[in-house]
């Protein structure tokens, strides 16, 4: 048995097919077929079965996919190592919200590097959520914990929230809201109770676009505490903290679970939110 079987049993996992996999693993299709066979002779067991057009797991062959999928990452995290031109830094990846990263995570980073000399990492904050399950990312902090995924879940705080009221806007000030895509959130679901979503004239997931507009006085809307609490003093307007916030969840790859520095990473994170 060897890494390269291994590989070729993982991709007809993910793929459900020979052809499929063989074009994944740029080899042709009579390769993967001999050596599964000759796979499922050393075990005594079938690892894949026939159905429907596809290449359906077996029950053994499901008990071992997670834990290939787990040698896959591995081997990418080693060969991008390798590649990498300073051997002595090991670069991980994390993915979050801009103001998780900005708020949160900054002003302590230079401690953090200071004690991790070994570290470099990488931090995205684009408007497009990095795919955990396609090795996109070594961790991520979210606002909610995900329904499903192979990751280590782990709660590390909550994000406090408060409603701006601006004092300038009248009897009905301009609302700023997030775009109806995330009007499932507790902060929009908090602000329907009390102002038709359907109406703002603001519509924006950046939450520093809507701290500005917030503090000109002639806007109302939602705020994580951490931005509301960076309002001049003389904005006219007024803060309400609001009793429900929005839960944060670190999620780390599963290969990382024994990995002394990825529990660092972890154990710091979790420190950003242990108020």
């Amino acid at each position: 048995m060897n890494w390269d079987d291994l590989r070729i049993v993982a991709a007809v996992g993910k793929t459900e097919s020979f052809s499929r996999a063989a074009r994944v693993l740029g080899i042709d299709e009579t390769t993967v077929s001999r050596r599964l066979a000759r796979l499922e002779s050393t075990f005594g067991m079938p690892l894949f079965e026939a159905a429907n057009g596809k290449r359906n797991p077996t029950a053994a062959c499901r008990a071992i996919l997670r834990q290939l999928d787990d040698i896959a990452h591995a081997v990418d995290d080693i060969e991008r190592l390798l590649h990498e031109h300073d051997h002595a830094l090991r670069k991980l990846r994390l993915t979050t919200i801009a103001v998780i990263a900005e708020h949160f995570m900054a002003p302590g980073l230079p401690h953090l590097l200071d004690e991790l000399p070994e570290l470099a990492l990488s931090i995205d904050t684009s408007d497009h959520n990095a795919d955990m399950s396609r090795w996109e990312a070594d961790f991520a902090i979210r606002l909610g914990r995900p329904s499903q995924g192979a990751f280590l879940m782990r709660r590390i705080g909550e994000m406090r929230l408060c409603m701006v009221t601006g004092r300038l806007g009248g009897a009905a000030p301009v609302l700023a809201a997030y775009p109806p895509i995330l009007h499932e959130t507790p902060e929009m679901r908090h602000l329907a109770r009390t102002h038709d979503l359907g109406g703002a004239r603001v519509e924006t997931a950046n939450h520093n676009v809507l701290r500005a507009v917030m503090e000109s006085g002639r806007a109302s809307g939602i705020l994580p505490a951490c931005l509301a609490e960076t309002l001049d003093p003389a904005a006219p307007v007024e803060i309400r903290p609001l009793p429900e916030g929005r839960e944060v969840w670190l999620l780390t790859q599963p290969h990382l679970r024994n990995d002394g520095l990825a529990r660092q990473i972890a154990d710091w994170c979790a420190s950003l939110f242990a108020e």
